[in-house]
């Protein structure tokens, strides 16, 4: 094979790069086709070489011989004219030459081959196309070059770059790891050359508030603070080796000329084929800060501080003069605690030193201790050896085996305690003596210093919980601000006499006293020596005869106020509300024994936050005869605490209405229980007091006298007037059935007429169908799907009015039959507005869904509640002209919801709204003559029958609102967890 001017061109582009091409050419050269290279250009294409050239093209045979990679040549047909590369695929020549790549390659290969063959062809330029190939079981990936090699063929250069694109991805993959732990590190990462900055990652942009192409090629020191510029030149001179890594501290500026301190670690990497280092940059100014201002805390501190390990031996200390300690500082530190301190001493700390690390817990202790020099607090000293002092010390865990022991000198403290002591010898006798309650305390705090036995006596505490106490802890003083005006007119006058206050004993118990006391010194702190006088029984015997005298008066007020009516409802409302006023109670009621056995509360005044009885029937019979028994045996019924009360059902029945104690007398009429006056106490148990029940007992029996004088005049006026009202009465009742008579008849007429008509059109409508079928000729009649539907339709529409009857008869017979369960209304209606979105749009209507997504459960059928719905929607659909609009919402009411369904059709008159709910009415305005009028009716069965209400307010003209009321399933004030019955 010779190889052309083409052929050349051919090997230029399929080697790798210019150098591989060039490490051809100087083969060639070598075998001496240099010299025949012009000649190779100028002369024609032949099919054969010359036999001049055998040597040449032996020396070329050889050059591609050793090419590891493989070469083939094929026509534009994807069929192989030659190839070279026998070292890589061990087949004969025959067996590729002449074969198409569709029978050596796999179809998708041979596809992106053919392809590729196609376009070299066409634009005449090296193409180039990847491929893998299953060889020895291995998955290898190809690159083929081609470039066009002749007329109609090509030449493609094919490399094995299997390991090539493992290397390449496996070093892709280090780079992007890299690369994401440069860009999502927390600390600033800066590279640099030592001149300039080569990359930063974004920490870097927010810590400097650089751009990246703002600091990309900016001197690295310009980062750098004047005064840091040393430390840093001087840690780049320090290195040996280019790897060094190396940390230093230094001052930074950013971008707005703020300065941080941060710490640097840096160390030499290859970046781009450079040697450079890589710094990472952490902020520590807010740490230094803080280290700075415990620094100034701990030499603010006045207290001697000792750092010790568990073995004793000093680690570090804190002193403002050496004389505080037994030897300097510096001599100190190393030592052990046991070289310094006194024996025992240094076993005392060294305990205190194990306890607090072995249970981390700090502890306290104190010691005497001489020093070789006086304190810096001994001029304060007035008398004593001013070496030897007194200290308290804290012990507290600051590290793994070791301490922080702080030492404060408390020599004051003890003399002040010393002094307190002979002041307390001087005293003692005086006041003890004394029946009075007598103490001493600081002026201005009010810690106590001493206390006789007259003040522990009558307040209750023993002296070692008084004394060093301050008054506020205790909480002698109810009013605080009666101590600070005390403490006011002591500062001004020296002695205060006979000022009443109130003050607390350890029981909790407020008493009221005479409170006189003068002011004295004590080691020059102001202290106060007082003296209590004890007038509560005093106070409350006075309040106790004004409080008697009180309530005769209202009492006879009360009564007058009941005896001058008649009327029995007044008589009882004026009895509730004057009990309660003078009672300060949060509910009073009457109840009433009825005829049947049962009770009613018929009067009650409560306070508007607790819950009403008034009008409440009490069904228990069980508890109404316990109630009656109980008031056999007793005038009067107390209880003070519910929780403790001996009448479990009382207490249940009660519990509901928030009750926490109550007072009863009974209502006797000729020596039977007419009824119960009852006074509730709702906002805690209450004691009651024996002048209460003894009012409430007068005035029950005031109460008796009024009621019955007012049965008499009762009974008087019944029998004058009973007479006179029978006639009425029985006049009335004629009048009435014989308007429901004519009412009836004219209902039934409706009645009659609509159902005959609703029924005979159906009836009619199958009749025409059937006879039509019947008119066509021959034995066998076609009969569409159409037809049968619609005579299934009229079928249905005839079982629903049957079945609207059987409803009514029903729900008028048996009641309606409900199915209950906790239900949801605010996704009913939603499910609802969506079902019948079809027969809105039909009327060309808009149904505004405004209820609330988060109505309160119900307790109710959810099938009847959809019914009723559906009912009010479409009437409003079928009485109104299309396009109206129907809007749905809903409140909660105290116990109740409340829907309102509106539109702004044509309205009703009143006369129409007032019947629009009896049986077989419809509305005037139908747009349909169908329907025998028992939609409504049974939608107000359903409603009365979940308890509650249903009914419509509309006027012609301006549209209609229906509007019903379901109760709550857990009324707002009710318990949610019920009391359980007792045993």
């Amino acid at each position: 094979m010779v190889l052309r001017l083409d052929d050349l061109q051919a090997l230029r582009e399929c080697c790798r790069d210019e150098a591989a091409f060039e490490r051809l050419r100087t083969l060639l050269e070598q075998a001496g086709y240099a010299d025949r290279e012009a000649h190779a250009e100028s002369a024609t294409a032949s099919p054969r070489p010359a036999a001049g050239d055998r040597p040449v093209e032996a020396s070329y045979r050889a050059m591609l011989d050793a090419i590891p990679d493989l070469m083939f040549r094929l026509n534009r047909d994807g069929y192989y004219l030659d190839f070279e590369g026998k070292q890589v695929i061990k087949l004969p020549r025959e067996a590729l030459i002449g074969k198409h790549v569709t029978e050596l390659l796999p179809p998708e290969v041979a596809q992106v081959c053919l392809e590729a063959i196609r376009r070299t062809l066409e634009t005449g330029q090296l193409q180039t196309c990847a491929y893998q190939l299953w060889v020895d079981g291995e998955l290898r990936d190809y690159e083929a070059r081609l470039v066009v090699s002749g007329n109609d063929e090509v030449l493609s250069v094919v490399q094995d770059v299997t390991e090539r694109q493992r290397v390449e991805s496996h070093l892709q993959n280090s780079e992007d790891r890299l690369r994401c732990f440069f860009e999502a590190t927390f600390e600033a990462v800066i590279i640099h050359n030592f001149q300039q900055i080569l990359d930063v990652n974004p920490a870097a942009v927010r810590l400097l508030g650089y751009t990246a192409e703002e600091m990309i090629g900016m001197p690295v020191l310009n980062l750098v603070a004047p005064e840091s510029l040393e430390t840093v030149r001087e840690q780049w001179r320090s290195l040996v080796h280019p790897e060094d890594a190396y940390s230093y501290e230094a001052t930074g500026i950013r971008k707005d000329g703020s300065r941080f301190l941060g710490v640097v670690f840096a160390r030499g990497i290859e970046y781009q084929g450079e040697q450079v280092r890589v710094a990472s940059i952490r902020n520590i100014t807010a740490r230094k800060q803080a280290e700075l201002r415990y620094q100034a805390m701990l030499n603010a501190i006045p207290d001697l501080m000792f750092r010790i390990r568990q073995d004793g031996t000093y680690l570090d200390c804190k002193a403002e003069r050496d004389s505080d300690l037994l030897m300097p500082p510096r001599d100190l530190v190393g030592k052990s605690i046991y070289d310094v301190l006194p024996m025992d001493l240094a076993t005392q700390r060294m305990q205190a030193v194990h306890r607090a690390i072995a249970t981390g817990e700090p502890q306290v202790f104190e010691y005497q201790l001489r020093l070789s020099q006086p304190s810096k607090f001994a001029p304060a000293q007035q008398e004593g050896d001013p070496h030897l002092r007194d200290y308290e010390a804290r012990v507290v865990v600051s590290g793994e085996d070791e301490a922080v022991v702080i030492v404060r000198d408390i020599s004051d403290r003890k003399q002040s305690e010393a002094a307190l002591r002979l002041s307390e010898e001087k005293f003692s006798k005086a006041w003890r003596s004394s029946p009075n309650p007598m103490s001493i305390a600081t002026l201005l705090e009010g810690r106590m210093i001493d206390c006789n036995d007259g003040f522990l006596d009558a307040m209750g505490y023993r002296r070692e919980e008084v004394i060093d106490q301050q008054v506020h802890d205790l909480g002698v003083w109810v009013n605080p601000s009666d101590r600070d005006r005390v403490v006011n007119l002591l500062q001004q006058h020296g002695s205060v006499h006979n000022i009443e206050y109130q003050f607390r004993i350890r029981s909790g118990e407020v008493r009221s006293g005479l409170f006189s006391a003068e002011v004295i010194e004590i080691n020059g702190e102001p202290c106060l020596i007082d003296t209590i006088v004890d007038i509560t029984e005093l106070k409350q015997a006075q309040a106790q005869l004004l409080a008697a005298t009180e309530r005769d008066r209202l009492l006879g007020e009360i009564a007058l106020r009941i005896r001058q009516s008649l009327d029995l409802e007044q008589i009882l409302n004026t009895t509730v509300e004057e009990v309660r006023r003078v009672l300060k109670a949060d509910r009073v009621t009457i109840g009433l024994d009825l005829a049947d056995r049962r009770g009613q509360i018929v009067a009650e005044a409560v306070e508007s936050r607790w819950r009403a009885m008034k009008g409440l029937i009490i069904e228990d019979t069980d508890y109404l005869e316990e109630t009656r028994q109980g008031f056999v045996k007793h005038e009067v019924e107390v209880v003070n605490d519910v929780a403790t009360s001996s009448h479990p059902r009382a207490t249940r029945a009660l519990t509901e209405f928030q009750v926490r104690a109550w007072l009863a007398v009974p209502i006797t009429i000729e020596n039977d229980m007419f009824g119960l006056l009852v006074v509730d106490q709702c906002a805690g148990p209450r004691q009651w007091q024996a002048e209460e029940i003894e009012f409430l007992e007068q005035l029950g029996t005031q109460v008796s006298i009024a009621i019955q004088q007012s049965k008499l005049y009762q009974q008087v006026r019944e029998l004058n007037t009973g007479l006179e009202q029978k006639v009425r009465e029985r006049t009335l009742e004629l009048q009435q059935k014989n308007e429901e008579l004519q009412e009836l008849n004219t209902l039934k007429d409706e009645f009659l007429n609509a159902f005959s008509h609703d029924l005979r059109t159906p009836v009619m409508g199958i009749s025409l169908v059937i006879n039509n079928l019947l008119n066509q000729p021959g034995e066998t009649i076609p009969l569409s799907r159409a037809m049968l539907e619609r005579m299934l339709q009229s079928n249905n529409y005839q079982l629903q009015l049957i079945k609207s009857l059987l409803e009514a008869h029903s729900a008028e017979t048996r009641g309606v039959s409900l199915h209950y369960d906790l239900v949801q209304l605010s996704l009913l209606i939603q499910v609802i507005a969506e079902d019948l979105e079809p027969l809105v749009t039909k009327n060309h209507a808009t149904l505004q869904n405004q209820v609330p997504p988060d109505l309160p459960l119900v307790n109710a059928d959810s099938m009847q509640i959809r019914r009723v719905f559906e009912n009010l929607i479409t009437n409003a659909l079928n009485h109104n002209p299309p396009g109206i609009c129907i809007t749905i919402n809903a409140a909660v009411e105290d116990d109740l919801i409340r829907f309102t369904i509106q539109d702004d059709g044509v309205g009703m008159a009143p006369e129409t709204c007032d019947r629009l709910f009896t049986r077989y009415s419809r509305g005037p305005n139908s747009r349909h003559s169908t329907g025998i009028g028992l939609g409504l009716y049974l939608a107000r069965q359903i409603i009365t029958a979940h308890g509650g209400q249903i009914g419509v307010t509309s006027t012609p003209g301006t549209g209609a609102t229906f509007w019903l009321t379901l109760p709550l399933a857990i009324p707002p004030g009710a318990n949610p967890t019920p009391e359980e019955d007792p045993p």
